[in-house]
């Protein structure tokens, strides 16, 4: 496997195309905790790291877990395909998500919040394909991401951060509902995988959304443009 090969299987198990989301969720969360403040350059930083780590970590893991389903249904998936081996993705998954939650640690995350998504991300992987109620654990890894992030930008528990925290995991669970819906008999996929792109891009109006409500225009515009990134992106890496 060449170097290029294995960099673009990498992006792809950790569906690089939703990072630009993923980013959007963290800049909200950090500002939101801070009553509508930007937080410093190298804090925000380091929790977008942080961030995408954990995401890529737990998506990447997810094929690992899929690996025989996707064999079967999805054969384009870089496991399946060869690209890299189920060890080699297990690896790579697993020392992204331990990075990714090592730097909530030093952001000063609460350790309920960290420990909540490890656990939440983990039961996801395992349990997505085998309980139909699973949907509920892909929203609370967005959610417990966000609660993370804010605990560390010194979030106590105010209004604005529950808020916006419920309405992504309502939006999600709704977004994962149709997108099991793919893999229905006689189901229209390519129509609803374009949707699900779609409304995969979408989730950083939510952000914006929830920072306008606090009078952070700055921020919100920031979240908006996550958006047309998304759509870049999923034309990059895959989305899901």
């Amino acid at each position: 496997m060449s170097g290029r090969g294995g960099g673009r299987a990498a992006l792809d198990l950790a569906r690089a195309g939703n990072f630009p989301s993923v980013a959007s969720n963290v800049l909200a969360a950090l500002v939101l905790a801070r009553g509508g403040a930007w937080p410093a350059p190298g804090e925000a930083a380091l929790a977008l790291l942080a961030g995408t780590l954990a995401y890529a970590g737990g998506a990447t893991l997810n094929d690992v877990a899929d690996a025989a389903f996707d064999a079967r249904h999805r054969p384009e998936r870089p496991i399946p395909r060869g690209a890299l081996s189920r060890g080699g993705a297990a690896l790579l998954g697993g020392t992204e998500l331990a990075l990714g939650l090592a730097l909530l640690a030093v952001l000063g995350a609460a350790w309920l919040w960290v420990a909540g998504l490890a656990a939440v991300i983990l039961a996801y992987d395992w349990l997505h394909k085998r309980w139909a109620g699973s949907v509920v654990l892909m929203a609370g890894c967005r959610m417990l991401l966000g609660l993370a992030v804010a605990s560390g930008a010194g979030w106590t528990g105010g209004w604005a951060v529950a808020a916006w925290v419920a309405a992504l995991g309502v939006y999600i669970v709704g977004l994962s509902l149709l997108a099991r819906r793919e893999y229905l008999p006689g189901a229209p996929a390519a129509r609803l995988g374009r949707l699900v792109g779609q409304l995969l891009a979408g989730i950083p109006f939510l952000d914006a959304a929830a920072l306008v409500v606090v009078n952070a225009p700055g921020p919100a515009l920031a979240c908006a443009l996550a958006v047309p990134l998304g759509r870049l992106a999923q034309r990059l890496a895959a989305a899901d």
